[in-house]
């Protein structure tokens, strides 16, 4: 309690600036239009003519003033940025909130003397992923919005850094950085500023055997998270070392934000004048959860959210973006369009490695003569439908199995990784002992840490990382990273760019179910057992098979893996069979088939086929009638889709104006309106 804590508020436009500020923000985080999250509208974000004036009134009224550049950018939106740095250098702001690595690897380089934080959506839930962070230079960890304030606590403790803390506002449900939905159904990615927001949506809780509706939840805003509201818990956030409490709201106007940023304001200076004396005014809480948009709740800073904190009725609920997005099923193409000419002449070795990763032992077991270079395993595990698990006895006797196979193999970390997971990974690391695999493969900044002092092998850096451009890359190798996986949402032409431009080994997801969110948010127990991850619960997620219906009737796979997470992926899986000749001619170093849905017959099938596509690549043969055919023949448990291979970059520059024609909208919803 030596140093008050810093009251962060958010400003979007002028008048959420000067309100803020005189409602008492110590602090005030901005953004030009161009390189920042929240693109939702021409009226947010400041122009790059105003930004210089933004910063000197915040200056001349004694507030420090953060410079939000925390999209995820392509090299396109990055040499604009290079462009932009000398004016940034120039304004003098206080920080500048990064979540790309490559704007990291940038202003390391063009600006080494500006204050780096890592944004939320760097997804830091442990002080190794906070510790290699400050070895790149980062001041301040804005916490995960998904870990308790005794973990954010312990991370500024133990790595040393400044702390933020979410304490207000607008709450997402699934793990920052790690929701894909709106990106690779519609191309408009949550993690530029442009989410659809699907978390939102009225969603039935189904059992997908036979269809029928679980727990009498059908057509109910399932996913719809309540507004956080850390007002009572003042004196707590105070005692616990947290360096600053932010307030989310960069989309809301300044009538909004201004009673709760002076709600704040005088809680916090109550509380610095006589620990001993304060009490919460409970009649400004109230007026607070009045003011408060939706329903307000603790969010996760003391435990794991459970029964009551989501909007299911959606009656309080501001603004709807959508309705559903129907992902546009796989068609096959008729003629593949080769960039750079034909795949006649490719010199001999650019055949691409063909990676299979495996949901199950069965799985990894059945593809130990299946055509394939790679299987990988390891990280989370479904618990439904009885299947074998993993073990470090088992990976040791099968690592030796498919080495005598000639096979190569890659043992994946969790994607989110807290205390239990690194004790885990560090029991697995001794179990293998002399014998480890040929590469782990991360998914953040944490597990790369981790295993840089526990392990020789070599890194591959998965999706989860979302790298996007060359500077990234760059970053990455310069980490030890061997091989990389670039961000789920990235188009095809972003894939092949980068394939040209790097030559850090490039693996891409090619066929499979992928992610739309990952959530520490469990629907299945919430909905069935009225229990959170907190709370003993009979498990309801072992026995069944369950999905999320929405209102077109896409049917999403609902998986729990051992840590109580939930896993929603998309409607349909990837299907890019037909544009392997591509990847092949812009030398991508592997493909892989995400096969955690699949049963060990489908699975041996598939490696099967595109082996038979690379081979017809390396011949110069057409990939596609014959692709089209080929998937006819494949008894699929899922319906197909191009994803991300048919969509094209929305440049984050441009604010979202019009939206795709596959979205069905309520009629009254225009981009252009503020928020209430």
């Amino acid at each position: 309690m030596s140093e008050k804590m810093e009251l962060l508020a958010p400003a979007g436009n002028w008048q959420a600036l000067e309100g803020v500020i005189e409602a008492g923000a110590d602090a005030v985080y901005v953004a030009e239009k161009r390189f920042a999250m929240r693109q939702h509208g021409a009226w947010l974000n400041f122009s790059a003519d105003d930004l210089t004036r933004v910063v000197a009134y915040a200056h001349e009224h004694g507030v420090r003033c953060y410079l939000a550049l925390n999209n995820l950018l392509t090299d396109a939106e990055i040499t604009l940025l290079t462009e932009r740095i000398p004016d940034l250098i120039a304004m003098n702001p206080d920080a500048l909130i990064v979540q790309d690595l490559g704007v990291i690897r940038l202003l390391h380089e063009m600006a080494p003397g500006l204050s780096l934080h890592a944004s939320t959506m760097m997804s830091v839930h442990h002080p190794f992923a906070a510790q290699l962070l400050k070895e790149l230079a980062v001041t301040r960890i804005i916490a995960s919005r998904d870990i308790t304030l005794h973990e954010a606590a312990r991370i500024g403790r133990e790595s040393g850094l400044e702390v933020e803390y979410f304490v207000h506002g607008d709450m997402c449900v699934a793990q920052g950085s790690q929701c894909y939905h709106s990106g690779i159904a519609a191309g408009m990615s949550a993690n530029r500023g442009k989410c659809l927001k699907s978390c939102r949506w009225a969603w039935s809780l189904i059992d997908r055997r036979d269809g029928r509706v679980l727990g009498e939840v059908a057509d109910r805003h399932l996913l719809a998270r309540n507004d956080l509201c850390l007002y009572h818990q003042i004196p707590e956030l105070a005692v616990s070392g947290i360096h600053c409490l932010k307030i989310e709201g960069r989309a809301r106007p300044a009538e909004y934000l201004i009673p709760i940023v002076a709600s704040y304001r005088q809680a916090i200076d109550r509380y610095y004048e006589d620990p001993v004396a304060y009490r919460t005014d409970f009649a400004q809480l109230n007026r607070l959860k009045h003011h408060t948009l939706r329903e307000v709740n603790t969010g996760h800073a003391f435990h794991r959210p459970g029964p009551g904190s989501s909007g299911i009725t959606g009656k309080r609920e501001p603004r709807f973006f959508s309705l559903v997005v129907q992902e546009r099923p796989w068609e096959g193409a008729d003629e593949e369009e080769i960039p750079g000419g034909s795949l006649s002449g490719l010199p001999s070795g650019t055949r691409p490695e063909l990676v299979v990763r495996c949901g199950s032992p069965e799985g990894a077991e059945a593809l130990l003569d299946a055509p394939c270079d790679w299987i990988t395993i390891g990280g989370e595990q479904f618990v439904a439908g009885g299947r074998k698990r993993w073990g470090g006895t088992w990976m040791r006797e099968w690592m030796t199995a498919a080495r005598g196979k000639g096979k190569k193999v890659g043992i994946h970390a969790p994607r989110i990784t807290t205390e239990r997971e690194f004790a885990e990974l560090e029991r697995l690391v001794a179990d293998l002992g002399d014998h480890p695999p040929d590469e782990y493969r991360i998914a953040n900044l944490g597990t790369l840490a981790f295993f840089h002092d526990r392990s020789p092998a070599p890194l591959h850096a998965d999706y989860g990382v979302n790298v996007w451009n060359t500077g990234a890359v760059a970053l990455l190798r310069r980490l030890r990273v061997s091989s990389w996986t670039p961000g789920l949402e990235l188009p095809l032409a972003g894939i092949l760019d980068l394939a040209k431009r790097t030559t850090l080994p490039l693996e891409v997801i090619v066929h499979g179910a992928l992610p739309g969110m990952l959530l520490e948010y469990c629907p299945i127990g919430v909905h069935l057992t009225a229990t959170s991850r907190s709370d003993p619960c009979s498990g309801p997620c072992v026995g069944g098979a369950y999905a999320l219906r929405d209102r077109a009737g896409g049917v999403y796979w609902l998986e729990a893996d051992q840590y109580c997470r939930n896993h929603l992926f998309m409607a349909r899986d990837l299907c890019a069979l037909d544009r392997i000749g591509s990847l092949v001619a812009a030398g991508v170093a592997r493909i892989r088939i995400e096969g955690a849905l699949y049963t060990p017959e489908i699975l041996s099938s598939l490696v099967t086929c595109y082996r038979q596509a690379l081979d017809r690549v390396a011949a110069g043969l057409p990939l596609g009638p014959w692709s089209r055919e080929r998937m006819a023949r494949l008894d699929l448990p899922r319906p197909l889709t191009r994803g991300v291979f048919g969509h094209t970059i929305e440049a984050v520059s441009q604010p979202l104006a019009e939206l795709p024609t596959n979205l069905v909208i309520l009629h009254d919803v225009t981009l252009e309106r503020k928020p209430a």
